[in-house]
């Protein structure tokens, strides 16, 4: 074990005699800071060194220790390269003299961060749990609310260098045992020497890897995972991940927010229909000005248009330029708040659009309208709630941007038609991806296009389940 270690100053080999007698030699080996040395002291070092009255033969026997440390026969190893590998997770492996097994003893507590609040999914009812980089600590968030006996947890491990924990959770009597082993195929078939994240596995499960926008979901909140496990979904923990992954996973999911269930279905409906509408203007509205200040003319209103004629007489740039401009300045300032320290990226996006927007208006370089239209692009796109997706749409509204200042409003039903076809033709392991409006399943759209009252959502998305497909049974008649 030294010749293996070596030149790892956090492995510790502890010598100990057992009884205190040094005839009875045995040494542990384990990663400092990974095991509290206290427990180690309490449970392994008091424990063998004050063992007295027993028999010679027992302390030769792997059985009596076995006993002695409350471990059984699965956890005595001979296999060498498996010891490395407990070691290296943080079990304690434990040699005696005249034994050729390792006894493997697990008190591992490696360091890590309490539960906290989520900080992109955040809501003003609901629970304020997040999940955290520790797989086990996930495990028990989900298994808290989930009391089922027919929750599956199911561990595989990624990785020649990280040996990640990949967990796979579903519900064995709800989720769709074909979406079960086609998610399992995708994981197997993974052969990489890292995975750090959620996201790493996600590129190599999706199923198109140059899509824009992304086909399993992400969340940091359990009531979440725990909501889409009861809908069928299938999820994966990626031990050192604070995300969980989701799958299948339809594009109205990213329209919706864990609030929807806690508040009142019918201001609850009224906010979805909002993000909706948002949806379109955050792709949409910048091509849309371009195409109608460039081309269609005719369209505005004569006092509307005179307005905008004055703003922009001082401009020197086309209105593509001028667009395109203001959005790659909005996407800057976005990303420079998103990198920077909390603190200081709230007052980077805050006074960096006011201080530019003003200076460039100030400058003549664009129009009073133009710095409106951005502003409120960008604050249609935060509405959406999920960082994947309002980062995702970043790419088509530059493309709708060009399209409109190219072709008009032709131009932009061309491209917006051509998404429509991409949105229709994308699956995620099978699902087809704007279900259920294409296809049309009409006894599902009490929790797509609106949230009808809990007690009538009778029904799990026929899609994803498979035995159960019922929520709840209507009331019986008196």
């Amino acid at each position: 074990m030294k010749n293996i270690f070596n030149n790892c100053e956090d492995v510790i080999i502890r010598e100990i005699n057992i009884a205190s007698n040094c005839k009875y030699p045995a040494f542990a080996v384990y990663i400092a800071n990974l095991t509290p040395l206290e427990l180690i002291e309490k449970f392994i070092v008091n424990k063998l060194t004050e063992l007295h009255f027993v028999e010679n033969s027992d302390l030769n026997d792997a059985k009596y220790y076995e006993n002695l440390f409350g471990v059984g026969k699965s956890d005595t190893f001979e296999d060498m390269n498996e010891v490395i590998d407990l070691v290296l997770e943080g079990t304690i492996a434990l040699f005696i003299e005249g034994i050729n097994k390792s006894i493997a003893i697990n008190l591992k507590n490696p360091p890590g961060r309490s539960i906290d609040k989520p900080d992109t999914e955040l809501s003003l009812r609901g629970p304020k749990e997040a999940l955290t980089e520790s797989a086990d600590v996930n495990i028990a968030l989900i298994r808290k609310r989930l009391k089922n006996r027919y929750l599956k947890i199911e561990k595989n491990r990624l990785g020649t260098n990280t040996k990640t924990d990949i967990i796979i959770i579903y519900l064995e009597n709800i989720a769709n045992p074909k979406i079960v082993s086609e998610v399992k195929n995708r994981i197997n078939q993974v052969n990489t020497d890292s995975i750090f994240d959620s996201n790493d596995l996600q590129e190599y499960i999706s199923d198109t890897r140059k899509g824009i926008f992304p086909t399993t979901f992400t969340t940091e909140r359990p009531d979440s995972v725990v909501s889409k496990l009861l809908e069928g979904r299938i999820a994966i923990i990626t031990d050192g991940s604070s995300c969980a992954v989701t799958a299948p996973a339809v594009f109205l999911e990213f329209l919706q927010v864990s609030e929807d269930y806690y508040l009142r279905y019918i201001p609850t409906t009224v906010n979805r229909w909002i993000r909706y509408f948002l949806f379109f203007i955050s792709i949409l509205l910048p091509g849309f000005y371009v195409a109608i200040i460039t081309f269609h003319q005719e369209l505005i209103p004569t006092s509307l248009l005179i307005t905008i004629i004055k703003g922009r007489s001082n401009v020197p740039f086309p209105t593509l330029l001028e667009t395109i401009s203001m959005v790659f300045a909005f996407d800057a300032l976005r990303e420079a708040g998103l990198r920077m320290p909390r603190a200081l990226g709230q007052a980077i996006s805050i006074v960096g659009a006011l201080v530019l927007g003003e200076a460039a208006v100030s400058a003549g370089l664009v129009s009073e309208l133009m710095v409106i239209v951005v502003a409120f692009t960008g604050i249609s796109s935060f509405t959406l709630g999920y960082p994947e997706m309002y980062m995702s749409i970043s790419v088509p509204r530059y493309i709708f941007v060009i399209l409109g200042g190219t072709l008009g409003l032709l131009g932009l039903n061309c491209g917006l038609i051509a998404l429509i076809i991409n949105f229709t033709a994308k699956r995620s392991f099978g699902v087809p991806y704007i279900a259920p409006l294409m296809p049309l399943v009409k006894d599902e759209l009490d929790d797509a296009i609106i949230r009808a009252p809990i007690p009538s959502m009778k029904n799990r998305p026929k899609i994803m389940t498979w035995v159960q497909s019922i929520r709840r049974k209507k009331r019986p008649k008196n």
